[in-house]
């Protein structure tokens, strides 16, 4: 990433957390009047993603208010196929769509997985493609890929987001997160690895979080 990129993030990412634009641009990044939390240039790179994959679900980890969710689900609708399944541990409103399906619980709970390993026992052999968004604490991000890295498809995507956080580039004092956990996961797991075409735009809140998973496994050691 160059300098001039990285100081254009920051100043775009730290302007959204001080507030200098009234709520702060993460708030004002609203889709259908939802706050979506998102970089606008990702959600492009999800619409992309979701019309080369064609999925019959996405498993979204963390939901809050649903922005990104009902974003999902007019992508899906516009293809004529697929639902999103959206896990948070917190009760708030969020928008209604016959293509969303909404759990509420922990996202390592048993009750939760075998939930959605419910819906995908409902789609056949269509595609599956998972977003991380859930608690950004390393060990939790780790515990998250590990349970739902097998739900996704060959050719498909394992979209980890906020991997910028920890110094890559904002936030340096977050300590270890989203991008560290996948440092890891992709050293255990080396049949997902990073698309890095998904970072065309040059800024993204998601460096090295475009982990698509290879149509061949990789031979064992």
């Amino acid at each position: 990433m160059t300098n001039i990129v990285r100081e254009f993030h920051r100043h775009y990412y730290d302007a959204a957390c001080s507030g200098n634009y009234g709520q702060g641009l993460h708030s004002q990044t609203l889709y259908h009047g939802i706050e979506t939390h998102k970089c606008p240039l990702d959600l492009w790179i999800f619409q992309e993603i979701l019309t080369e994959v064609q999925p019959g679900l996405v498993i979204e980890l963390g939901t809050y208010l649903g922005g990104s969710t009902l974003f999902v689900a007019h992508q899906l609708q516009l293809h004529g196929r697929g639902m999103i399944v959206s896990i948070d541990n917190r009760e708030l409103p969020r928008p209604s769509h016959n293509q969303i399906r909404y759990l509420t619980g922990l996202t390592t709970a048993p009750n939760i997985v075998e939930a959605v390993s419910e819906s995908i026992a409902t789609i056949g052999d269509q595609p599956v493609l998972v977003i991380h968004d859930a608690d950004h604490r390393y060990d939790q991000v780790l515990a998250d890929l590990e349970t739902y890295s097998p739900f996704v498809t060959p050719g498909s995507y394992l979209i980890v987001e906020d991997t910028h956080v920890n110094g890559h580039p904002v936030l340096n004092g977050w300590g270890p997160g989203p991008f560290e956990a996948v440092q890891e996961f992709c050293k255990l797991n080396p049949e997902f690895q990073p698309d890095r075409s998904r970072e065309k735009f040059f800024i993204t809140y998601n460096p090295c979080g475009y982990l698509r998973r290879s149509l061949s496994e990789p031979a064992s050691a």
